[in-house]
């Protein structure tokens, strides 16, 4: 464990499988308690789909435990989203909130003569095979470590599918989430 809110994240009271917190979202601790680790250990984060901001808010804890170094970008589509996760972060730390599609935002990114990189990809936006697919294409490329995709071995989504048709089989399972290094 990395300290004790590390360890606190594996006995967050749940419902339905889900923590049950007042941000609201779909992490389970065992999610939770990973992704803290990965960002932690993280100087760049690049969140896609951060909808009210509970694994924003995890990964500003642990960035903020860490030394605060580095920063996170955290996307939603919807500005609504944004506006929700930016009142749900409690710790001071350097967070770039973006409205837009992820899809083309990681173009842009990807089109930029010197394209940023980031230690965490956090992948939990639109979940259907061809937007997926499409993403993970462009997406990997601007990995320098782990892309970790959320719901990815949910069978009513079609992330597993999209996502191994690209990069093959994730590295490992957390939860719901299929890891890549």
């Amino acid at each position: 464990m990395l300290n004790e809110y590390h360890n606190s994240l594996l006995h967050l009271p749940t419902e339905n499988g889900v923590i049950k917190s007042d941000i609201k979202g779909w992490l389970q601790p065992i999610e939770a308690h990973y992704l803290y680790e990965c960002a932690y250990q993280s100087s760049t984060i690049l969140e896609l789909g951060c909808y009210h901001g509970l694994s924003t808010s995890i990964m500003a804890q642990a960035k903020y435990d860490a030394g605060n170094k580095g920063s996170i970008t955290t996307l939603d589509v919807f500005e609504e989203n944004i506006l929700q996760t930016k009142q749900n972060i409690k710790v001071d730390i350097n967070i770039n909130y973006v409205t837009a599609d992820a899809i083309n935002y990681v173009m842009e990114l990807n089109q930029k003569p010197l394209p940023e990189f980031y230690d965490l990809i956090f992948i939990d936006a639109n979940h259907t095979y061809e937007w997926m697919k499409l993403l993970t294409k462009n997406v990997h490329i601007l990995s320098e470590g782990k892309i970790v995709f959320h719901d990815f071995f949910h069978r009513n989504t079609g992330v597993q599918k999209a996502v191994e048709e690209i990069l093959g089989p994730p590295k490992h399972k957390v939860g719901s989430i299929g890891v890549y290094e």
